[in-house]
């Protein structure tokens, strides 16, 4: 009798681990199931679902993120989405017009008014003006977060599942274009530097093999400004390659800075350099850090030295093979 009991036992141990093995193994089903309905819809984003840019969605008005710089933003949200649309400046003195320490930037007209208990009304008015004007001086950048992303949500406060993805376009010749995804867990900060780095990755996407007729060895010296030691100068030396250019400075009472790697996109006759390494995360700009360019056998470039020289076509020389 005793044995009989035994082997129910062991019969009913057994069954039950094979329901048990078939119960886990329809879980990691679903769950593999799940996960793959939802990249389909996730991956669907990357065509975006609505244009941004749509006077309905700004009915919340223009805000100015606490960020240092700032810049204008407004969004958007329902059930179905979230979303903000960003206006970056194309260079930094377009950005640094957003920063509050800008004595002649947006902020300085709003001396007697808090900003925190301000006319948000008239605020946002005042900024939509400014970007009406020079709307060409800025990129516009959508995040966005799809329904799959949205865990709960009740009349603008929302909550995120754990796996939400963040979409991201750039707009350009009047049209959206998909440019990144990130998981939003991953995004520890959002500002103008965060925004800079995702237009400078997807600019320099466009990269292609520099022509020969800018490869080769350049060099040339730059002074500064007068020091009690004598004149401050930089000898610039610019390594180009078929797929990347290399930079060392040698410099006399300058700093040395923005030395390294930068990746060339070239136009015509001019080859534009933006640094591309985490060393120095200044010397990262969203707009190019120097120009290179041809005029008949000579070649000049943009971007070298001080205040007084930087925005000057200087001729540069090119050692022969």
């Amino acid at each position: 009798m005793k044995t009989k009991i035994y082997l129910i036992l062991i019969t009913l141990f057994f069954i039950n681990c094979k329901l048990n093995t078939n119960d886990e193994k329809n879980n990691i089903a679903e769950e593999k199931d799940s996960k793959n309905n939802l990249e389909k819809k996730i991956n669907n984003y990357e065509t975006p679902p609505v244009n941004f840019l749509e006077e309905k969605y700004q009915k919340n008005g223009f805000v100015l993120p606490d960020n240092s710089p700032s810049y204008p933003s407004y969004n958007s949200s329902d059930k179905n989405f979230i979303f903000s649309v960003n206006y970056i400046g194309k260079t930094q003195l377009e950005q640094y017009y957003w920063d509050i320490e800008n004595t002649s930037g947006f902020f300085a007209q709003f001396e007697k008014i808090n900003i925190a208990t301000g006319n948000f009304k008239m605020i946002s008015q005042k900024v939509k003006d400014v970007l009406k004007t020079k709307s060409n001086n800025y990129y516009v950048i959508s995040s966005f977060l799809p329904n799959e992303s949205i865990l709960k949500y009740d009349s603008g406060d929302f909550e995120l599942k754990e796996d939400a993805i963040t979409f991201f376009y750039l707009y350009e010749n009047n049209k959206w274009v998909f440019i990144k995804k990130i998981k939003t867990k991953k995004i520890n900060e959002v500002g103008v530097s965060f925004y800079n780095n995702l237009i400078l990755d997807y600019k320099l996407k466009k990269t292609n093999f520099i022509s020969k007729e800018f490869q080769g060895e350049y060099s040339v010296f730059v002074e500064t400004e007068f020091t009690t030691n004598g004149m401050a100068n930089i000898n610039y030396n610019f390594t180009v390659l078929k797929d990347k250019v290399l930079l060392q400075t040698k410099t006399y009472h300058e700093p040395i800075s923005c030395n390294g790697e930068y990746k060339a996109i070239e136009s015509d006759t001019v080859l534009d350099l933006y640094y591309v390494e985490n060393k120095e995360s200044f010397c990262k700009k969203i707009n190019s850090s120097f120009s290179i360019k041809k005029e008949d056998e000579k070649y000049f470039i943009k971007g070298v030295g001080g205040e007084g020289t930087f925005n000057d076509w200087i001729e540069i020389t090119k050692k022969q093979n």
